[in-house]
């Protein structure tokens, strides 16, 4: 009877312990979905604002779903403004020489990548020595993403 005693104020600090666990990620899980539009939104700014400066006519529009539940998690899509037909920018997180750096993916009406754009100078820096397989690499994930 005493071994039943003993247990139950561990079984009651796990019990506790997952509780507490439990209502952080709530928590946490609330604040990332109430914050979407908020986080879109300086997203748009800040693409727009490394565009302008680079003396780029684009824009970014309003953002879409477009293709798998996927390619939400690799990035966003955007339409994009200042570009005939229907193209559009998909913004995401390069992986480049063991870093990330946010860059965008123009891609035209019929779903091909045109052009990476860098979005810092980090970036820029770093793209130029990428090697053409890893940007084919790109290319064919954002080009199967957006189909």
């Amino acid at each position: 009877m005493n071994n039943e005693k003993s247990g139950i104020p561990a079984l009651k600090s796990t019990l506790l312990l997952i509780a507490w666990i439990a209502a952080i990620m709530i928590i946490a899980g609330a604040c990332w979905i109430f914050t979407q539009p908020v986080r879109q939104r300086f997203l748009v700014r800040a693409v727009n604002r490394v565009l302008e400066q680079s003396g780029d006519k684009r824009r970014l529009g309003e953002q879409f779903n477009s293709g798998p539940i996927g390619s939400l998690i690799m990035g966003s899509w955007y339409t994009l403004s200042s570009e005939g037909g229907q193209a559009k920018a998909f913004v995401f997180s390069f992986i480049g020489e063991g870093t990330f750096f946010p860059c965008a993916a123009i891609v035209d009406s019929e779903g091909k990548v045109q052009e990476f754009i860098p979005l810092n100078s980090h970036g820029s820096r770093v793209l130029k020595s990428i090697s053409p397989g890893i940007i084919k690499l790109y290319t064919k994930r954002i080009e199967g993403a957006g189909s």
